[in-house]
């Protein structure tokens, strides 16, 4: 077969373009997701559509093509090769969420190969290169929330979902204040254990509690409150999603609740999402018939803040092609990809507008300056009474800035707080 001089003039100028790092018009990314996270997985590919189809031609001069794969964490060989398969496509970054038994893995595998985790998954314990945690802990506006309320005797519920930092924390501040604290892990309770819990700590005259579960566990619980154990208990949310949690039964009850809300619904970029987001087809896009969870609104973020690195390395001319090593995941020794720190530092650098406020990461890829508002759910519904970020801790509108001795007589009073802090290494464990 004879190449003509044409043929050959234009094969050395896409060499050479590829030499010289001339940006894809495709970028790959991968897309792991676990059981249960429906919403999740349609907030990443409308996320995806958005980006692709953007008008604007200077925020979207690349498409993203997604690679997914749906994994089952209890089955290790089942994550490394869902893992293996997104290396071996020449992903650029991966999304994916990650649960107690698959992080360990999933980021292993991240580090050895240089490949960025972008995850609204609980952060991790430690320090973790090569992985962005999109999710804030919660620490510091738990910690702000419990001085203010001046609470020096109180139940922790936890579940280890999420690592032991939040425990670790609070056994800490208890220690410093002589707090009495009960800490009890109802991981793997029935509806039987957690009725004999709750009449047990009611003997006791247990009437403050803080509740530290994943959403499962966390319905199931507040299934058996509602009723008996309302009407003069105040109950901490420590999860960030608030308003996805069904708590209607306690508006009338008199209980106080205090949760954590990272979303913004009076956002204008939340109701604009909102908009197209109502306007999906719940058969094609399962869990769009709610409002996005936080962990949904973390989803398309983090959609957002690798179409953004992308665009920085686009203009930066920085080669991000994977010739050469996009091959075999369990080599030994690994052979990281060229690139994967360039990806990395590109990552972290990204500062944008989400649906989850200031979305910024400082070197080790947590979440950094972004400020929450703070809400109390009233009868007919939550309102905002004032803010928490992490420069000025726990600010409350004159109006509502109760004094600690105050909150035991409060009714119908639910706090919204959200907050990042740095995370703690090892766990503590009290009783």
């Amino acid at each position: 077969m004879r190449i003509s001089c044409n043929q050959l003039l234009l094969l050395f100028s896409c060499v050479w373009g590829l030499t010289m790092g001339a940006f894809p018009s495709s970028v790959q990314i991968g897309g792991l997701f676990i059981r249960n996270t429906d919403q999740e997985y349609t907030a990443f590919r409308l996320a995806i559509f958005l980006h692709n189809t953007s008008p604007n031609a200077s925020e979207a001069p690349f498409n993203l093509i997604p690679h997914v794969d749906n994994i089952e964490t209890a089955n290790s060989f089942a994550v490394t090769n869902a893992f293996c398969s997104q290396y071996s496509r020449g992903v650029f970054a991966i999304f994916g969420l990650y649960d107690k038994r698959s992080v360990h893995t999933l980021t292993s595998f991240c580090g050895a190969l240089h490949i960025s985790l972008i995850t609204p998954s609980f952060p991790t314990e430690g320090e973790s290169q090569f992985v962005l945690q999109l999710r804030p802990s919660i620490r510091g506006a738990l910690l702000s929330l419990l001085d203010h309320y001046d609470w020096n005797r109180f139940v922790f519920l936890y579940d280890t979902d999420r690592g032991y930092s939040i425990l670790q924390a609070i056994m800490e501040k208890a220690g410093q204040n002589s707090w009495q604290v009960s800490a009890i892990c109802v991981e793997n309770f029935n509806d039987a254990s957690y009725r004999q819990l709750l009449e047990d700590l009611d003997r006791r005259q247990e009437k403050t509690f803080v509740i530290d579960l994943e959403a499962e566990c966390k319905q199931k619980l507040l299934f058996w409150i509602v009723g008996k154990h309302v009407k003069g208990y105040h109950y901490i949310m420590a999860n960030l999603g608030f308003k996805d949690i069904n708590l209607e039964r306690f508006m009338h009850g008199g209980a106080n609740v205090t949760g954590f809300q990272l979303v913004d619904f009076s956002n204008p970029m939340v109701i604009k999402l909102m908009q197209r987001w109502n306007k999906l087809d719940q058969r094609e896009y399962p869990g769009s018939d709610a409002p996005p969870k936080y962990t949904s609104a973390l989803t398309y973020d983090g959609v957002m803040v690798m179409a953004e690195a992308f665009r920085n390395l686009r203009r930066q001319k920085v080669d991000i092609s994977r010739r050469g090593n996009a091959g075999d995941c369990l080599a030994n020794p690994a052979a990281p990809w060229n690139q994967g720190i360039d990806m990395e530092r590109t990552l972290k650098q990204v500062r944008l507008q989400g649906l989850t406020g200031n979305v910024q990461f400082d070197h080790y890829g947590r979440r950094v300056n972004y400020t929450m508002d703070v809400f109390e759910l009233k009868n007919n519904g939550p309102r905002r009474i004032g803010y928490w970020n992490d420069a000025d801790k726990l600010v409350l509108t004159q109006d509502h800035a109760l004094l600690p001795n105050e909150t035991s007589g409060m009714e119908n009073r639910t706090v919204i707080v959200t907050t990042i802090m740095p995370l703690v290494r090892n766990p503590l464990l009290r009783n």
